[in-house]
């Protein structure tokens, strides 16, 4: 049978399908972190350094088997291809899991603690046999360098429909219907697990393996993992993404506390927690919307003037609507933030499928020069250091909370003082302009441009032209 490896056009459906797999992944990845300081911190009031790490550990260990999951990933070999019988399993498996985090039969900082560190540990290793694989998938459909820009773009299309649930979900878990917001969480848990199991069914179903790569030897972890760690142009890119990611992780989730207590701050405690997480909800669904005009621009120019120029300039639009938020975040005019929050999504979104669609470029030169098509190890250390980063990012808005001086048993009753307030907002702006501006200026060294790449493909389609002939 003719490979298909060779194939520059990938059918829309086939795109379609791949693109849901991201609705199950950001709804795994974002609405555990969502819920967590909304339900056990604002309402139960467990220490946030204690949640902090409480959500620190699972994602370490997340981080470790990432690798191992990659190289799993690259060897095996089914009648169903490498990479779709993981993505199912672990769809099925987080959706299964996220409902129980909220159940905790513990009421104690440290018996909370346990149990988020238990089943957390356990949601995001079924998160790791699905993101890998799907992720890998991506990068190995099409060996064109503009049409894997078109198919990356899909995921954000697509995914981000849930980016309108995401920001509402701690508003959610209030409804009085839940008899209580750790109801909510469980009840709203169930509904993102149905669609969890709708995103991850798809790609299994649609996404296109090279039947090429199923005939390659196997490679031992430790040498895929040395190999991999020595490419220049990979570490570049993954350490821009985590530098970036880590800040925005850390420092993006005190929104809601600024809006509650600093935007909203004036009003009844009841009252200025529903405000604030509105405000929050809104802010996301204008991020969402304006997402989907951010990834056409970086199309648009990644197929113009290539990606890391695209990189930069949507990198420089974000730091620029972040270093804003000092202007618009006013008591008097709560919405004039939403000002700030159009200019980051216009950036940041498009930043992100920049990035991923480098590491497909990656992948492309260690072809060259290893003969291996090894999209899991790739994709499983770049996840590796997203999920350490947040890990980190997790410790440190904990950490952060607990340096301005924040304490939620005597906010709800006493509010906040100016010294709070002003170090929660600068800890919130400065932090996420620091990093974004760190980022900009480490992708100044990605090695890999536009004509390069063209060359690298050039050279691997005569490469394939004699294996095929032979």
């Amino acid at each position: 049978m003719k490979s298909k490896f060779d194939a520059q056009h990938i059918p829309l459906l086939n795109k379609l399908g791949y693109g849901c797999g991201a609705m199950a992944d950001n709804l795994i990845m974002c609405a555990f972190a969502s819920m967590v300081l909304p339900v056990y911190n604002i309402v139960l009031h467990i220490d946030p350094v204690i949640l902090g790490w409480a959500m620190a550990i699972p994602r370490i260990f997340d981080a470790i088997t990432d690798p191992i999951m990659g190289n799993i990933s690259d060897n095996t070999r089914t009648r169903w291809g490498r990479r779709r019988p993981y993505i199912l399993a672990g769809a099925v498996a987080c959706a299964i899991i996220l409902p129980f985090l909220w159940l905790s039969p513990f009421k104690s900082d440290w018996g909370v603690f346990g149990w988020l560190a238990v089943l957390g540990t356990l949601y995001f290793t079924a998160y790791t046999v699905f993101i890998i694989p799907y992720q890998a998938l991506g990068f190995e459909m099409t060996t064109d360098y503009d049409e894997r820009t078109r198919l990356l773009a899909w995921p954000n299309y697509v995914g981000m429909t849930t980016s309108f649930l995401l920001p509402w979900l701690p508003r959610m878990i209030e409804y009085k219907g839940f008899d209580g917001p750790v109801n909510g969480a469980f009840w709203v848990s169930i509904g993102v697990g149905l669609i969890v199991l709708f995103g991850g069914s798809m790609p299994a179903i649609f996404g296109r393996e090279i039947a090429r790569a199923e005939e390659q030897v196997k490679t031992h972890f430790l040498d895929a993992i040395k190999q991999a760690v020595q490419n220049r142009a990979f570490l570049i890119v993954a350490a821009s993404n985590v530098i970036v990611l880590t800040g925005l992780a850390a420092f993006v989730n005190l929104s809601l506390y600024v809006n509650i207590y600093i935007i909203y701050g004036g009003l009844a405690p009841d009252a200025a927690r529903a405000a604030g997480l509105a405000m929050v909800g809104i802010g996301g669904t204008l991020y969402a919307l304006i997402s989907y005009v951010s990834v056409m621009i970086a199309v648009w120019l990644s197929t113009r003037i290539g990606k890391k120029a695209t990189a930069q300039i949507l990198l420089g639009v974000t730091a620029i609507g972040v270093g804003s938020l000092w202007f618009t975040l006013r008591p008097e005019l709560p919405y004039l933030q939403l000002v700030s929050t159009f200019i980051i999504g216009l950036g940041l979104q498009g930043t992100w499928m920049t990035f991923f669609t480098m590491i497909g470029d990656v992948c492309e030169e260690d072809e060259l020069k290893t003969g291996l098509r090894r999209e899991g190890i790739f994709s499983s250390i770049g996840g590796f250091s997203r999920k350490m980063s947040v890990a980190v990012a997790a410790v440190l808005g904990g950490v952060t909370l607990k340096w301005v001086g924040f304490d939620a048993a005597v906010a709800e009753t006493a509010g906040l003082t100016d010294a709070v307030s002003l170090n929660l907002k600068i800890a919130y702006v400065a932090g996420q302009a620091a990093v974004v501006v760190g980022g900009l200026v480490l992708i100044w060294f990605y090695p890999i441009t536009r004509k390069r790449a063209m060359e690298t493909q050039r050279l691997l389609k005569e490469r394939r032209g004699v294996l095929l002939n032979d």
